[in-house]
């Protein structure tokens, strides 16, 4: 890796890219470091950097050096983040994380970015030119609506989960795809969200105002068995390939485009996980216009929560109607289609999906790893919203409430606060 220093100055980073003749010879290029702007990057490699050239080509180019960044970086809440916190360098890592990025972009062209060239020698990448676009995390505090966002996400998960799982193969073909995919970074949010979550145990920090209800969380046997379940299904049940950790800030769009990044983590599992981590981001941005004062009209905030309740079910039922065709469209030429039962999957789905999206949303709102939606919010403000998603985590955990649409659970985020106003804590 010690290579990789000789691209530590502008110079040798045109004069790299002109080799590798990703820019004609005599274009000029202007290189700028995007972890000078903190918005326009995320994830824990040592540099990035994006490359224009005068002929209006752009990259984006990511080198990793002996070490790190996230042993210096901090989460949201100003701290070093929680689930990444004893992360290692490992070659194997970034050619996973090119592998997906490929793979999915051949199953679902466009939802990842393209990839011009990957010298593992050095620790480089160079891709797609996504600065134009946006992270969904900041979007959403922004009260930005993008239409399509469910749609196109749950087009992508019906075709990964189709496409990358036994369903659309033989056994055989399918045992080499999950060896081919094997990541010894799979396994590397188990901690944080098995283990150190506020509703396993009191390991992270939140404010004394939710200690009552974190504590009923914590001792329900109920609760902690369903989170025991979800553990094994996340470390043993090899579905498909999913990202593991595919939240907001792993999202980049724009009005038209959703960009899929960071798959480092990304191996073979449940895609309830993948739902369940996405879904949360949603969760959690909704529940934290609860706490927000002062800021944004009510009205606007409220117009936002019903959008992202849209958001949501768009997802499921496009995931679903897509998926189910895509089993119709194939069972005649696939025997494993024969005796498999869509719709009993797709219950089966459903709930697991919502378990995770508690475990995860549950996950993001202690100290070390709180999300950004409470974490822009002052500390006073935040409680509120942290109460309802503990209440909200009781409510699916224990399946309180029989949900077996997704127009069930839309309608429990909907009327969680009118149950359960602010002074009822």
């Amino acid at each position: 890796m010690a290579k990789a220093a000789l691209l530590k100055t502008n110079q040798a980073i045109i004069n790299y890219l002109k080799v590798h003749t990703l820019f004609p010879h005599d274009t000029e290029l202007i290189v700028e470091n995007l972890r000078d702007i903190k918005e326009s990057v995320e994830g824990f490699v040592n540099q990035i950097y994006r490359i224009r050239g005068s002929n209006g080509h752009s990259v984006v180019m990511k080198q990793v050096l002996n070490l790190p960044i996230s042993r210096e970086s901090t989460g949201d809440d100003g701290q070093p983040d929680a689930h990444l916190a004893d992360w290692s360098l490992d070659m194997g890592r970034m050619r996973n994380e090119i592998a997906v990025l490929i793979f999915w972009n051949q199953i679902c062209p466009d939802i990842c970015p393209d990839i011009y060239l990957f010298d593992e020698e050095n620790g480089i990448i160079v891709m797609e030119d996504l600065t134009d676009l946006s992270l969904l995390r900041y979007e959403f505090t922004r009260l930005h609506q993008f239409p399509l966002l469910g749609q196109q996400l749950g087009h992508f998960f019906a075709h990964n989960l189709f496409y990358s799982s036994s369903l659309n193969m033989t056994d055989y073909r399918h045992q080499k795809l999950v060896r081919f995919f094997e990541n010894p970074e799979y396994s590397a949010l188990d901690r944080f969200i098995f283990h150190e979550n506020a509703i396993v145990s009191f390991h992270r920090t939140m404010p004394n105002q939710t200690l009552s209800l974190r504590k009923t969380l914590i001792e329900d046997p109920h609760i902690q068995k369903e989170i025991l379940r979800l553990e094994d299904l996340f470390l043993n049940h090899k579905e498909c390939l999913i990202h593991t950790d595919l939240h907001a800030s792993n999202i980049m769009i724009n009005s038209y485009m959703t960009k899929i990044i960071d798959t480092e983590f990304a191996g073979f599992g449940p895609v309830s996980q993948d739902f369940g981590r996405l879904t949360a981001s949603f969760v959690l941005n909704y529940f934290s216009w609860f706490g927000e004062t002062g800021q944004n009209d009510n009205d606007e905030k409220q117009a936002y929560q019903e959008y992202l309740l849209k958001m949501i079910h768009d997802l499921y039922t496009t995931f679903a109607n897509v998926f189910t065709q895509l089993c119709n469209k194939h069972i005649a030429t696939n025997y494993n289609l024969h005796q498999f039962d869509v719709s009993a999957y797709l219950k089966k789905h459903l709930t697991d999906a919502l378990s995770f999206t508690a475990l995860n949303a549950s996950s993001r709102i202690a100290d070390r790893g709180l999300c950004h939606d409470l974490a822009r919010l002052p500390v006073s403000e935040r409680i509120y919203p942290q109460q309802l998603i503990l209440t909200f985590c009781k409510t699916i955990l224990t399946h309180e409430r029989a949900i077996d649409q997704i127009d069930d659970f839309v309608d429990v985020l909907r009327q969680l606060a009118s149950f359960y106003p602010r002074h009822y804590f």
